[in-house]
């Protein structure tokens, strides 16, 4: 009889533990709300272009048209671009995103013994902002 309990307060302890160590889950997308500025003049000078938005992290990276740029982060609602001459040199439209890379797996304790699992974030791909080039 007294394995009962034992048992009972070993799956309490195992779900508690579960619940402490982590949720198993990955982070969200990181999402645009807007850019700064959002339109150059072709053949123009460098710049720095402002991200903001939700979701980036330390290792974020904006994208140029599915290049990435030197980025700055500026915290998890704000990112810096470089953006060089050569990128606005031409006439046109170009996407802007920001990339998050994959994340380390998450290990966590699920059931009620204690059962190890691991969850592996794989990468995400924000919306798409248009950036405008004029002639």
């Amino acid at each position: 009889m007294a394995r009962a309990p034992r048992l009972i307060l070993i799956t309490v302890l195992a779900i508690t533990l579960a619940m402490l160590v982590s949720c198993g889950t990955c982070s969200p997308a990181p999402f645009i709300t807007s850019i700064t500025p959002s339109s150059a003049t072709a053949a123009g000078s460098q710049f720095l272009m402002t991200v903001n938005g939700n979701n980036f992290r330390h290792d974020s990276v904006v994208s140029w048209n599915g290049f990435s740029v030197v980025t700055t982060f500026v915290s998890s609602h704000q990112l810096v671009a470089s953006i060089t001459a050569t990128d606005i040199h031409e006439p046109g439209t170009v996407l802007v995103s920001v990339f998050n890379p994959p994340e380390d797996s998450t290990t966590f304790v699920s059931g009620a013994i204690g059962v190890m699992s691991a969850t592996t974030c794989s990468g995400k791909t924000s919306n798409a902002v248009s950036f405008a080039i004029s002639p």
